[in-house]
């Protein structure tokens, strides 16, 4: 369980404060949901803590240490959550898959069985997102996946090829990313893919340009496609700030499973596709330092 990491890295941290400042530890005490008067004596680090006793749910894991002056260190908390266990041995097969774009989960749509053909021909120029999730027999939903891609302006009239695409965020164009097209041509055929795992909550600006055979970029008009947008990262709630409430939306979904008034997209803090308890840990550490994880 993470709350074993939690435990740890906050026993490891304490005693190397106190150790610093005084010489040595000689108790270590823990309480769970800040009931103090329940609080247990911990044995030297590395220690296990029983949690089997508690119920599903968010919960409050607080520790401390003494030195050998009689000094107690300042108690350290870490939240964790026990999720509810969901038997889905009996689920089957996918039953239903759905997709929506640019976070519109209103016009979401059922495609078919895998693979299948998504109709991105009204979607205008510029940058959009992709949400698919899956629900099982069960009646049970996946965590949704996201993925952004770029449908670009360009033709090229000149006997040359469209071959590659560019791309930047804000003012960083030092740090461009260049790729191949999926497929070369006189005009852009498919998607360009885009990468935001590095782009922070908030609002940006994303440039891009597309190369042609002969080294010229953007179809030969020298311009930068340019648009802004914003991005949800952490923003659980759709409210366009990224706090503690979004906390609390996550944390509710985790425990019940119901995904209305949340942005799915916006909840995969970690980037990994799945909605978990690492997203609350991720959004947290965020809240408190001001940086996502690289």
């Amino acid at each position: 369980m993470n709350i074993l990491k939690y435990c740890l890295s906050a026993l490891a941290i304490c005693s190397s404060m106190v150790v610093a400042a005084q010489g040595g530890v000689t108790e270590r005490e823990a309480w769970f949901d800040f009931n103090f008067a329940a609080r247990q004596a911990i044995s030297a680090s590395p220690a296990t803590v029983d949690i089997s006793s508690l119920p599903a749910g968010l919960h409050w894991f607080t520790m401390r240490v003494k030195d050998d002056q009689g000094v107690w260190s300042p108690a350290m908390t870490r939240a964790f959550i026990i999720p509810h266990e969901i038997d889905n041995s009996a689920a089957t097969q996918i039953q239903r898959v759905e997709v929506w774009f640019d976070n519109n989960y209103t016009a979401r749509q059922a495609i078919g069985a895998s693979p299948a053909t998504v109709d991105i021909s009204s979607l205008p120029a510029g940058l959009h997102s992709l949400t698919i999730r899956a629900q099982d027999d069960l009646l049970l939903w996946c965590s949704q996946k996201t993925v952004y891609f770029i449908i670009p302006h360009g033709e090229v009239e000149e006997d040359v090829e469209l071959v590659r695409y560019c791309y930047w965020f804000d003012d960083d164009v030092e740090n461009l990313v260049v790729c191949e097209l999926p497929v070369s041509g006189k005009t852009v055929a498919g998607v360009i893919e885009v990468d935001m795992a590095t782009v922070p909550s908030g609002q940006h600006t994303i440039h891009w340009m597309i190369g042609a055979s002969n080294g010229a970029w953007s179809g030969y008009y020298g311009e930068v496609n340019s648009m802004s947008f914003y991005n949800s990262r952490g923003d659980s709630d759709m409210d366009g700030a990224v706090d503690i409430s979004d906390v609390t939306v996550l944390i509710d979904y985790l425990l019940t499973g119901d995904d209305t008034g949340i942005d799915l997209g916006g909840a995969d803090c970690d980037y990994s596709g799945d909605i978990s308890i690492s997203d609350v840990s991720v959004l947290i550490d965020y809240l408190l330092t001001g940086r996502w994880p690289e």
